[in-house]
């Protein structure tokens, strides 16, 4: 076995509880830890260990440094932005099956951004027979790159005029495109599911008021799959301790 490790996990969801249990099966020493201003020499691991978190905030770093724990922040790591796009892609599909009466094959299906979450869940939604997916894009020259893997591309800035043919529509951007004026002219029925993080891509009043059935949709992997969550973080620290390593 390989020499065991002393792992900090920030607490969060039940994603960081599950990668604990995940890391010390592995052989390795893990533990949850509060924020920093909470943290206690008594009940903390020794310097030398990593911190495991997303992304660090300020006073994080500055804890991390005091302590003597080394950083591992997995949140921008294109490997785990990849495995963490699939698992909320398929937690979008669920969402959707969830506070729908219809299926979701045979949908006219939209998905606004073809990101890390926007490209797996296309591809979903079209290995499940909607009667279309089109996606919505911000640059033009995208829109030949979705013909050639077989969707409908439109313009994000177009959407006022296109929203009304979908009865299922994603968003992943974190900007706000469903506006009140795109919103009027969606399908009596229409799902919105809402991805992107606070404060979403949703004018939830202009929904609210119209009687737009809006979710949003937030941290899916930890809510719905955390153990396939656990596990992409896992790897995700593995891929950082071995360059950190190298690093040294």
């Amino acid at each position: 076995m390989k020499e065991p490790m002393d792992f900090v996990v920030l607490r969060g969801d039940r994603r960081q509880n599950l990668l604990c249990d995940l890391l010390v099966a592995d052989g390795h020493r893990a533990q949850l830890v509060p924020e920093p201003e909470k943290w206690g020499m008594e009940n903390l691991p020794p310097p030398g260990a990593f911190l495991v978190t997303a992304k660090a905030s300020a006073a994080l770093r500055e804890a991390a440094l005091q302590y003597g724990f080394t950083l591992l922040e997995y949140g921008n790591l294109p490997s785990f932005q990849e495995e963490n796009g699939a698992i909320t892609a398929e937690g979008a599909l669920q969402t959707a099956m969830k506070h729908r009466l219809r299926t979701v094959r045979g949908s006219e299906a939209l998905v606004i951004g073809y990101g890390g979450i926007g490209k797996p869940l296309a591809s979903l939604l079209k290995g499940m027979n909607c009667a279309g997916v089109s996606v919505a894009v911000r640059r033009e020259e995208l829109l030949w790159v979705l013909k050639g893997e077989g969707y409908r591309g439109l313009l994000s800035r177009d959407l006022e005029d296109q929203a009304g043919e979908y009865d299922l529509i994603f968003n992943t951007v974190p900007e706000l495109l469903l506006t009140r004026p795109v919103l009027e002219q969606l399908r009596p029925g229409t799902l919105v599911v809402d991805l992107a993080s606070k404060p979403g891509g949703v004018d939830w009043e202009a929904a609210r008021q119209l009687n737009v059935k809006a979710v949003h949709a937030l941290a899916l992997p930890g809510q719905l799959t955390p153990v396939s969550g656990a596990m992409a973080i896992r790897n995700a620290v593995y891929e950082l301790c071995k360059e950190e390593r190298y690093a040294r």
